[in-house]
């Protein structure tokens, strides 16, 4: 018998074989491929990766599954733990996940800049935050991270029915390729943090409010925080460095 999903690991099995079908081809995995999943529930996505792959490894924090995965090829390689704490295997280069939707928004920070790709099943309004452009509603402190460290792509949305139970949201499916980390990331990353705060404030204004020096948007401080594009941050806090 299956087993039953938890709410405290956010649980929400892919029952779809066409979604799975999807992000697999997404992904063009090749036996060339040595795959990571996190999180594969029931192994919906896990089967069809571990046929197309010459490797797999998978990351599942709930030992009841044990039994749902057994049925599984002998190229697949379990890591029984949290993905938030596990080391990920350093040979793996696609990451190829239908994200718990608890940690989902975590995950992505934590892609390293090595890995080729990632095909990744989030909650719709999360895909909508990645691919938002300044000045749209969805656009926001998601948006401008993950724009700077990933080439975004949002490729299909699927509706709730996908998963068992139907969760209240929709799934998106996107694509990820990293780019090259900024060297002062955890900078601009708290930079982000604490300036998207203030979506609607003039940038002098969130500046201000944020705690940084009164004077430091030399240029463009009118323009609305919501507005601020990747490249717009990145000026901000080299100006920050001038100043201090």
């Amino acid at each position: 018998m299956s087993v039953e999903p938890l709410k405290k690991f956010g649980q929400h099995f892919l029952i779809s074989r066409e979604v799975a079908e999807f992000m697999v081809e997404a992904a063009g995995v090749t036996k060339d491929d040595t795959l990571l999943e996190i999180g594969p529930g029931r192994g919906m996505i896990t089967n069809y990766l571990a046929r197309r792959a010459g490797k797999l490894y998978f990351i599942e924090k709930d030992e009841r599954l044990r039994g749902d995965l057994a049925f599984l090829l002998g190229n697949v390689h379990p890591i029984w733990g949290d993905a938030m704490y596990e080391a990920w295997p350093k040979d793996a280069n696609k990451l190829v996940s239908n994200l718990p939707f608890n940690i989902a928004s975590q995950v992505l920070f934590m892609i390293p800049e090595g890995m080729e790709l990632a095909v990744l099943g989030v909650q719709k309004e999360v895909g909508e935050k990645m691919v938002a452009q300044p000045g749209e509603s969805e656009y926001g402190r998601l948006s401008v991270a993950i724009q700077l460290l990933f080439k975004v792509e949002h490729l299909k949305n699927f509706p709730p029915s996908v998963f068992e139970p139907v969760p209240k949201v929709g799934l998106a499916v996107v694509r990820l390729k990293p780019l090259k980390r900024p060297e002062n990331w955890p900078e601009l990353e708290e930079f982000i943090r604490k300036i998207f705060c203030y979506p609607n404030k003039s940038v002098n204004n969130a500046l201000k409010l944020a705690g940084y020096p009164e004077g430091l948007a030399e240029t463009g401080g009118r323009k609305k925080v919501r507005n601020l594009t990747g490249t717009d941050v990145v000026r901000l806090v080299r100006q920050l460095h001038k100043s201090t």
